[in-house]
């Protein structure tokens, strides 16, 4: 069992090993095949990207749907949706690290002991607020405070169907039973 470096991955893509249709990531070193999205899983994503868009449309920041995010060095995850300073320009020649995000989220249907893997992905690589939203427990999870070191976050926040999240700095609050179909 060896575990693989996001820049080794980002080399195989680039030598062909990896194609660009090839539905991959990489999670704690560990190189996995993302599953097909189902309907519902999509049509959600594509609506809180919408929200997402007019909840940061002031803030210079833009929308990830599905992106490569380096997250340490040995993660390579592509959450479903990512909050990224600044605009897509500014990243022509690296994918953003999660320095670069304001917020990560996973849409979880069946996948949600890999997308609590992820987690350590993304406390290692700084990002500094996760969520984790949890079709089958109706329940959104709020990791916040990174610790890099650790791999972990020291704060973890789950919010029942009749709570809110604030959105890091664009101040505004969803009620979680919005978020849910």
């Amino acid at each position: 069992h060896r575990r693989f470096t996001a820049d080794e991955v980002l080399r195989m893509t680039e030598a062909g090993i990896f194609g660009e249709d090839d539905r991959i990531e990489l999670v704690g070193g560990e190189v996995l095949e993302v599953s097909p999205q189902g309907p519902e899983h999509g049509s959600l994503k594509d609506e809180l990207h919408a929200w997402l868009a007019r909840a940061y449309a002031e803030n210079r920041a833009h929308i990830l749907n599905q992106r490569p995010l380096r997250a340490g060095t040995f993660g390579l995850p592509e959450p479903d949706l990512a909050v990224v300073t600044g605009s897509p320009r500014d990243y022509p020649d690296r994918h953003p690290a999660g320095r670069d995000t304001l917020l990560v989220i996973e849409i979880a249907k069946s996948s949600q002991e890999r997308d609590r893997l992820k987690a350590a992905d993304y406390a290692r690589g700084g990002v500094p607020v996760y969520w984790l939203l949890d079709l089958d427990a109706r329940r959104l999870d709020i990791y916040t405070d990174p610790d890099p070191e650790a791999e972990r976050y020291r704060q973890l926040r789950s919010l029942g169907e009749d709570e809110s999240a604030e959105l890091p700095i664009a101040r505004e609050a969803w009620d979680v039973r919005s978020l849910l179909p």
